[in-house]
């Protein structure tokens, strides 16, 4: 289990070596840090365990679709890529880049506003419309969008102020997700894909690595006291309806008798072990398929993406085709409480569809069009091209549900450029303009 942490953090250190040539907008760090999250405290857990530990069988996969992740980011990003242009005319930079970054300034901040009313407001009213939600999540993220482009603007006009007004937010983030849903992950995973994006900005790189190991320690001493208090905080959000203040209250309670991370506590290495272990999973899938207990689906479960494509609105009697939980049962033969939800992730539905081999190629794939992707992201918005940019977020936001179905993410994924393409049409036409790359653009970032 050691050399395989060391390969894990092996091709972390790889994905950061990739980001320092051309720019990078942090995407395939971002999607490697959420499946670390759901991977690597699990394995830390069995640091001593024998051989034969399902957990062990289970993230020897996740380490093989990491590595091919690697490769495949390395193979968008120096293989047949020309480099982006970064010409811009002088006249237009002197004439038109302060009144660009404050406009820049005002649309980043637009994009959060929008993206918090659809994350905290629009959701809920969607739920109950055929394909509505399909339709309206996509704008949750431009929550993410306006503070990354909010943070970008501080970086390049040198604004301090707005840069740790910005970085002030990210703590609420998980706090608001909690407070709203009664889910902590959703904000952890907005504010993982933020900092990655700040990390691939700055170059000041070696501060993270210094509090990297604090960060990581704090967030799942937060975690095992959200398990032990999230039944009754859930019944409180769900169930009794509770006002905010009420809901800030039992947040504020629970902290009042805060327990920081102790492996030797059986409490804490079990919330850890239900929530943080997808590799348990993937390892039982490994041994049952092995013994014959089960058959490889061989597409089986992507074959669902083409029905889920289609709108409900349009086929109101489609069968349910998501749900990770189903996949997961269908292939570990375990039971999950009612009202439980467990994402399948790409680990596990690559495996249990076509074996190791399976892995290699779909993380292969997966990590050149994340790396795709990120490497337009960040040309775009540096070359003041919104419009493209939008294109091309939006949907890498989408593939970065590292314990998703392929099923939700293929859906997604297609939303989302039917909505950056909407948004990029209602923007003026300024924001399209290809010359005027390196309008905003003092220097290399």
């Amino acid at each position: 289990m050691l050399i395989l942490l060391s390969i894990w953090l092996a091709v972390g250190i790889g994905l950061i070596v990739c980001q320092g040539r051309w720019g990078s907008a942090g995407l395939p760090l971002a999607y490697f840090l959420g499946l670390s999250l759901i991977h690597v405290p699990g394995a830390i857990l069995y640091l001593d365990a024998d051989e034969g530990n399902v957990t062990k069988v289970g993230f020897e996969q996740t380490i093989i679709g990491m590595v091919a992740f690697l490769v495949g980011v390395i193979i968008a990003r120096y293989a047949f890529v020309r480099p982006p242009g970064r010409q811009a005319s002088a006249g237009q930079s002197e004439d038109f880049t302060p009144r660009r970054i404050t406009v820049l300034d005002r649309l980043a901040l637009l994009y959060v506003i929008v993206g918090a009313i659809v994350s905290f407001v629009a959701l809920k009213l969607a739920a109950n419309i055929p394909s509505a939600t399909a339709v309206v999540a996509p704008l949750g993220s431009l929550i993410i969008v306006g503070a990354c482009v909010r943070l970008w603007v501080a970086i390049e006009s040198r604004n301090r102020l707005k840069f740790w007004c910005t970085m002030a937010l990210l703590p609420l983030l998980p706090l608001a997700t909690l407070i709203q849903g009664g889910f902590l992950g959703g904000g952890t995973v907005w504010g993982i894909t933020i900092v990655s994006f700040l990390f691939a900005q700055s170059k000041r790189r070696l501060v993270y690595f210094l509090f990297a190991p604090a960060v990581f320690f704090v967030g799942l001493s937060v975690f095992v006291n959200y398990m032990a208090v999230r039944s009754e905080f859930r019944d409180l959000v769900w169930h009794q309806q509770a006002g905010i203040g009420d809901r800030l209250s039992r947040v504020t309670d629970s902290f009042q008798h805060f327990e920081w991370l102790d492996l030797s506590n059986f409490r804490h290495r079990k919330a850890i072990d239900l929530r943080l272990n997808q590799n348990e999973f993937v390892g039982i899938a490994v041994e049952r398929l092995e013994l014959g207990a089960v058959e490889y689906a061989y597409g089986g479960t992507v074959a669902k993406v083409a029905m889920g494509l289609i709108p409900r609105i349009l086929w109101p009697d489609k069968p349910v085709v998501g749900g990770g939980g189903s996949v997961v049962h269908d292939f570990t033969g375990l039971e999950f409480a009612e009202g439980t939800s467990f994402g399948a992730g790409q680990v596990f539905e690559f495996y249990v569809n076509f074996g190791s081999l399976g892995v290699i190629g779909g993380f292969l794939l997966y990590g050149w069009l994340i790396g795709r992707i990120d490497l337009s992201t960040i040309k775009y918005l540096q070359q003041g091209d919104q419009r493209r940019f939008l294109l091309w977020f939006l949907p890498g936001l989408a593939l970065l549900a590292s314990g998703g179905n392929l099923l939700e993410i293929v859906v997604g994924t297609v939303s989302s450029v039917i909505v950056g393409y909407s948004i990029g049409y209602l923007l003026p036409g300024r924001w399209a303009a290809r010359d005027m790359a390196g309008a905003i653009i003092r220097g290399t970032t």
